[in-house]
């Protein structure tokens, strides 16, 4: 008896029925999608943040903090290993670099000894004009920054001759891209960091490294202090200006985000709760008949549930696929990326959809309990 009338509420009163399983529908897909949404949020946006540049910095430990006298630069083997210590998936891109002053055709300048490809990993803002170095080991050609460019009438395809400071080597080289960033790059010249190592007779020898890293703020600073740990003739600190952006840009998104939540899922509450007191008003003679012949007010309260999680099963259900399709189409939208399927948006949309159904019920319900049998059968 009990589940035919359920079934029968659920079937008779369909245009009602489909309202508040339409409401619920909208809600479970708005959190499902944005849920989804929220667990991809920092790993797509810190992959979207890396394009403004590194945000750790490799430097040599100084001499107080070692105890000793300090060394000169760091050994290019060690930086290497500690770049390779990052967990996999978390590095963008890394670079060494080794700075020196070289001698050039007319003039003075700075030259910087990088991985090419490590450098256009982490410096995706750069404005080049010709090309990207392609090869770490190519060292026939460099990049010049465009201030020194202008200066020196430098040309892509110009040759340019580098020179030491003590004049013991040269090197023949052509100009294949021309940066320009606004920075102090744009005053130095890049060539691979071996031929640099030649040239500033420093063997396995770097400045500092440049590390972009998949990181929040918090996260960032344990991956530094881990490698710091490891590798105890370095110092790696986030940069604290980048970091402290990724993680306040972040905050504000997801905060965003949890009140679009937030005020579908009231609207969600409203509307079904405003479709239940409909259907508790145009029920009231069945439930005044229903509690003459004996039916007690939890056998109410338990229809009206069974009622209420039927359609709520159906309406989360569809809105999970309606969900997971909009936070594709967000995540191509927003940030170029499809978003991945987590299992735990699941129980998670139910929970919430589920218990925004039953604050939605809850009046209604109570006005079902409160119905009078003999009022309702003498027809008040």
């Amino acid at each position: 008896m009990f589940s035919m009338l359920v079934f029968r509420s659920l079937t008779v009163r369909g245009s009602r029925i489909g309202i508040a399983l339409g409401a619920i529908l909208v809600g479970a897909a708005v959190v499902s999608a944005l849920t989804s949404l929220y667990f991809d949020i920092s790993i797509k946006m810190s992959e979207e943040l890396r394009a403004f540049g590194a945000n750790v910095i490799v430097t040599p430990r100084s001499a107080g903090q070692t105890g000793g006298e300090g060394t000169h630069g760091i050994a290019a083997e060690t930086l290497r290993a500690a770049i390779g210590a990052l967990p996999q998936g978390k590095i963008v891109g890394a670079s060494p670099f080794l700075y020196g002053v070289v001698r050039l055709d007319v003039a003075n300048a700075v030259l910087a000894g990088v991985d090419f490809q490590g450098l256009r990993a982490i410096s995706p803002y750069w404005q080049v004009e010709g090309s990207w170095v392609t090869a770490d080991f190519d060292d026939r050609n460099v990049m010049v920054g465009r201030r020194i460019a202008q200066t020196m009438q430098m040309k892509i395809g110009s040759p340019v001759t580098i020179i030491n400071r003590d004049r013991t080597h040269q090197v023949q080289v052509r100009v294949k891209g021309i940066v320009d960033t606004g920075g102090a790059e744009d005053d130095q010249v890049f060539v691979n960091l071996p031929l640099a190592q030649r040239l500033l007779d420093r063997p396995d020898q770097a400045d500092l490294a440049m590390l972009s890293v998949i990181a929040r703020g918090g996260e960032a600073d344990a991956l530094a202090a881990d490698l710091a740990r490891r590798f105890p003739d370095i110092e790696v600190r986030p940069i604290r200006k980048v970091s402290q952006a990724d993680g306040k840009i972040l905050d504000k998104i997801e905060g965003l985000m949890a009140l679009v939540a937030t005020v579908v899922l009231i609207i969600t509450i409203l509307c079904v709760n405003a479709t239940l007191t409909a259907m508790v008003a145009a029920r009231t003679p069945q439930i005044g008949l229903q509690k003459a012949i004996g039916a007690g007010n939890g056998s109410i309260v338990a229809q009206f549930m069974a009622e209420t999680t039927v359609i709520c099963v159906v309406a989360v259900a569809l809105g999970l696929g309606v969900g997971f399709a909009l936070a594709q189409v967000l995540g191509q939208a927003v940030f170029g990326a499809w978003v991945t399927f987590r299992p735990v948006v699941v129980p998670l949309t139910f929970g919430l959809s589920f218990a925004a159904a039953l604050i939605a019920a809850v009046l209604p319900v109570r006005g079902a309990v409160r119905i009078v049998p003999a009022r309702v059968l003498k027809g008040e």
